[in-house]
């Protein structure tokens, strides 16, 4: 009886070495973010558990929250970056020895734009390149958008996409593929998007041309108007046959709201001829024309004047 009472003893007072009851787990975590290592421990107090990346010892700052109470151990990790990653070691320490729990802290870095993607103003035909480059944890996902609609690969459009880099091209482009060009990265810890404008310039040309003849009265005016479509600046030229025309008293020439008009005062039989509008752009040209005939009074019928 006495033996079994010496040995009870002995084993109740007997100090436990510490012993992880929860070890710590590798963790991922967001660049820029925070995050938490814990652990469970066992064992006699008193214990003291301390804390390690690699071989350097962490103690709470404003970087680092060590906390440790009735078994639960924890260490806190505030405004991460790369440099956070690697391994950390949780120590637990008492009179009977010591033990050691391990986890490896993976940073992931959401991705961003090293290179953006810039606006274009091109011509017809053109082929235009839109590039991206970018940086963040692989794998990365990249999209291309025209608003709202995904690209893919395929008749005018070829994407290419490399490890941290993309391009997307377009072939032979008209006014139509004019808009907004967006690039989507992502990866597992957020994405980012970055947009660009393409604008094809509109080349010249006539939405209502001249009126294919004019019977104008000797003594007369003519006034000549059609209506230009088209991306500014445009140029409005007038000729006569081949002879371009200047301003002058005899020729008044205006271009406004889209509107060219020659008006030709005083009217001879001599200003009798084809009169050409030419509208021209950095995208193109476009000519319409009237055949202009001055006749004396005697020689017109009320009905048919024009002016």
């Amino acid at each position: 009886m006495c033996s079994f009472l010496s040995f009870f003893s002995l084993s109740t007072d007997r100090t436990l070495p510490p012993f992880f009851t929860k070890p710590l787990k590798n963790i991922d975590s967001i660049i820029s973010t925070s995050c938490r290592l814990d652990c469970k421990i066992a064992g006699s107090l008193p214990m003291t558990v301390s804390w390690f990346k690699q071989d350097t010892e962490i103690t709470s700052s404003a970087k680092y929250t060590v906390h440790f109470a009735e078994g639960s151990a924890s260490l806190e990790i505030k405004h991460l970056d790369a440099n956070d990653a690697g391994v950390y070691i949780c120590r637990a320490t008492n009179s009977a020895g010591s033990k050691e729990s391990s986890s490896t802290l993976f940073i992931k870095e959401p991705p961003s734009f090293t290179v953006e993607p810039e606006s274009q103003d091109v011509l017809p035909a053109s082929t235009v390149h839109f590039k991206g480059m970018f940086k963040g944890t692989t794998p990365l996902t990249v999209k291309w958008f025209k608003g709202d609609t995904e690209l893919v690969t395929g008749g005018s459009c070829y994407i290419m996409t490399e490890a941290l880099a993309s391009y997307l091209e377009l072939y032979a482009v008209k006014p139509t593929d004019s808009g907004k060009y967006t690039c989507k990265v992502s990866n597992v810890a957020g994405s980012v998007s970055c947009s660009a404008n393409l604008f094809v310039k509109e080349p010249a040309a006539f939405k209502e041309k001249l009126e294919p003849t004019h019977l104008i009265k000797k003594g007369g005016y003519a006034e000549l108007t059609c209506e230009v479509t088209g991306t500014p600046e445009i140029k409005i030229t007038w000729f006569k046959d081949d002879r371009e025309l200047k301003e002058s008293e005899k020729y008044r020439i205006s271009f406004t709201k889209s509107l060219a008009i020659l008006r030709v005062s005083e009217v001879d039989t001599e200003d009798s001829g084809e009169y050409i509008c030419e509208a021209k752009n950095d995208a193109g040209k476009d000519i319409c024309s009237s055949v202009v005939t001055v006749k004396g009074v005697c020689d017109i019928q009320p009905h048919s004047l024009y002016l």
